[in-house]
């Protein structure tokens, strides 16, 4: 419930969000803002920490080695010393020391890395009180460090070599306080106030390769922060007779940027600025029959640099039968610009992007219809069946562009002769598609399917007769798991194929100079895994270990192509290559 800040290149670095301890992982696909506010356009996925324990003692470690050098170590200790009080330590930390499946040149081969080094480590601490028959009060705290390496290249490496060598280090704090209980026999009441902490520095050092000795370089040195605060109390109704139900809540956010890259003209303090976004939300429920319910939710926001839009929702499910199961939606969504979307300055010997004191928020509009089949028996054969389909439209979406200035106004331009990027809210997404799933079991073998045609929208279409209004896209998913009577063993086979992926951009024709489209294609490729897990000791210890991109897959090619002229191929990563793994879980616990 509490969200995760601090984006570098637009997203959030998913390698930060350590999954140990966390007892579940929760998708909603489709536009969430009426609950969750203005990052929420496109779905969420919450991390639900694990937050209680059947014993007095309980106690895990979990080690970790792959073959490309990855180590990871963490542990986890709870204790409750009376019935109502639990309390919980964690820590750990992950070590990698650099890959490159190229080998570079002999002398110096530290400094030719496809994936850099670097170095993780985390620790925590929790404390839950129960109150009364079911409320609680639950604090935690989390702190997270990351350091990663970035060799430079060799410089003049027959007299006196050097290189510039970056490091990049993050550092993540989260405050979280989290409240539940009922107010009176018909109220539920749920509070949740965190405070979160994010820096990541960023430091070029000059590096003399023959005496060892480093320098910081002039104007290369940098540091960002964000915070963010949070205050989040929901009511909900409860035990209340009669076909209605509701909840409603209050959402008060407000972040902070701070750092020589903010550059925000309306801010009283140098290099700060700030933007705060309060709504109110709520929901009704209504049991129309005893298999129809139907759910509207609004939201009403008062944002701090923008006009926020009345944000709706309408939810319908229906039980067709014990099995199936039929679920409809639509609803709208908002996204304010980031503050660094709005305030960026980075500009350098390699660098030229700025922020845009000028975006307008996105919105979109989304819509699913879902239907979900489960086997009510333990019959073999078919067990699930699913099937969702799906249409979003996000307008004003904000994206990096080439830009040229007009007089005092950044204008985007799409036709390469610039370096310089800015934020602009010039690009539109559009698709519609499904997901199809299966779920089979026979005899030993349980296998799940998946298969996702999807369309996506070119915008370049409407100006450009030429280009196709959708490009299809295709993903295949597979796991089959095999549970022989031998000792125990799970042998799981993991495989997801992507298809080719085709789209289109404004270039110019290098023979005549006229703006055409161009047309870029990356190749579809497929990754599998491989696991066999053994438990050990009425499951107190589980091996595990396997193989990961059975296939050897390392880079895809990437290609333009346009009327008349053709780009040369370029190859984008994807994976490490084919690499081993061994894990090793321990688990106790006593009274």
């Amino acid at each position: 419930g509490v969200p995760i800040i601090g984006r570098v290149g637009d997203d959030i670095d998913l390698g930060q969000v350590n999954l140990y301890q966390i007892e579940r992982v929760e998708i909603i696909e489709g536009p969430m803002s009426v609950q969750y506010g203005t990052n929420a356009l496109g779905g969420v996925v919450n991390l639900i920490t694990r937050k209680s324990q059947l014993k007095r003692f309980e106690a895990s470690a979990e080690g970790q080695y792959q073959g490309i050098g990855w180590t990871t170590a963490n542990a986890s200790l709870g204790f409750r010393p009376v019935e109502r009080l639990l309390l919980q330590v964690q820590g750990g930390g992950t070590a990698f020391g650099g890959f490159n499946p190229v080998e570079g040149d002999a002398a110096t081969p530290e400094r030719t890395y496809l994936w850099n080094p670097k170095n993780q480590h985390f620790g925590g601490a929790a404390a839950r009180v129960r109150i009364g028959k079911e409320g609680m009060v639950r604090y935690s705290i989390n702190a997270f460090h990351e350091e990663v390496r970035n060799p430079g290249i060799l410089r003049r490496p027959q007299f006196r070599p050097y290189a510039f060598d970056d490091a990049y280090r993050t550092s993540r704090l989260d405050h979280s306080v989290r409240q539940e209980g009922t107010l009176g026999n018909n109220l539920f009441l749920q509070t949740t106030a965190a405070w979160n902490d994010f820096r990541r520095i960023k430091n070029t050092n000059r590096l003399d390769l023959e005496s060892g000795e480093q320098a910081e370089v002039p104007g290369m040195q940098d540091t960002a922060r964000f915070t963010s605060l949070l205050l989040r109390p929901i009511v909900a109704s409860r035990y209340i007779t009669g076909p209605f139900q509701w909840q409603a809540g209050l959402d008060l956010r407000s972040e902070t940027g701070h750092g020589a890259r903010i550059r925000d003209p309306k801010s009283t303090r140098e290099r700060y600025s700030t933007q705060g976004d309060y709504a109110l939300f709520g929901s009704l429920s209504y049991a129309a029959a005893d298999k129809l319910l139907v759910q509207l939710g609004a939201r009403m926001a008062h944002n701090t640099r923008y006009r926020a839009p009345l944000t709706p929702s309408i939810h319908l499910k229906y039980d067709a039968g014990d099995a199936l199961t039929i679920r409809a939606s639509w609803a709208k969504g908002f996204r304010a610009p980031a503050l660094k979307e709005l305030f960026f300055y980075f500009v350098d010997a390699n660098h030229f992007i700025l922020g845009n004191d000028r975006l307008r928020a996105e919105t979109s509009a989304n819509a699913q219809l879902a239907l979900d089949w489960k086997s009510t028996g333990n019959s073999k054969g078919l067990t699930s069946a699913s099937a969702q389909f799906f249409y979003n439209d996000i307008t004003n979406k904000i994206a990096l562009f080439q830009f040229e200035m007009e007089g005092d106004e950044m204008v985007p331009v799409t036709n390469g002769g610039s370096l310089q990027y800015a934020y602009f809210n010039q690009a539109r997404f559009r698709n519609v598609g499904a997901t199809l799933r299966l779920g089979y079991t026979i005899g030993q073998f349980q296998a799940e399917l998946g298969y996702a045609p999807i369309l996506l929208y070119n915008p370049l279409s409407e100006s450009d007769r030429s280009v196709q209004q959708w490009s299809a896209m295709h993903e295949t998913s597979g796991v089959l798991t095999f549970l022989p009577d031998w000792q125990q063993l799970r042998l799981t086979l993991f495989l997801r194929h992507n298809d080719q992926l085709i789209s289109y951009y404004e270039t110019i024709d290098e023979l005549t100079g006229e703006l055409i489209a161009g047309e870029l294609r990356q190749d579809g490729f497929t990754i599998a895994d491989l696991t066999v897990a053994k438990p050990i000791n009425d499951g107190r210890i589980t091996i595990t270990g396997g193989v990961q991109n059975l296939l050897n897959v390392t880079n895809i090619a990437v290609a333009g192509q346009a009327t008349g002229t053709h780009a040369a191929g370029d190859s984008q990563p994807v994976a490490a290559g084919r690499t081993f793994f061994l894990r090793m879980n321990l688990n106790l616990g006593w009274n």
